[in-house]
């Protein structure tokens, strides 16, 4: 039940923002940018973790931390590195 709705959240989200900008482009180009963006941090996370199984250490791969780390890259990555050892 919850999945429904969403996903009636998120096209609502989309029409509202298509709506709001008068343009259907626009924000099909941003949800793409976030798209590659979150790849690229996914991809760059597994990586860590890849290097990581050496001395235990794992980030999870989620979509806020690929995100994250898909923003900003090795600041990001780093980032996540100093919350992970700060929170242990």
């Amino acid at each position: 039940m919850a999945t429904e709705w969403m996903i009636a959240l998120v096209v609502i989200g989309f029409l509202a923002v298509v709506a709001a900008s008068k343009s259907v482009t626009k924000p099909i180009r941003w949800i793409g940018f976030l798209a590659l963006q979150l790849v690229i941090g996914g991809v760059m996370l597994f990586f860590v973790n890849l290097v990581g199984e050496l001395a235990h250490f794992h980030i999870p791969i989620n979509p806020v931390t690929a995100l994250l780390a898909g923003l900003l890259r090795l600041p990001g990555v780093a980032a996540l590195l100093v919350i992970k050892l700060g929170v242990m």
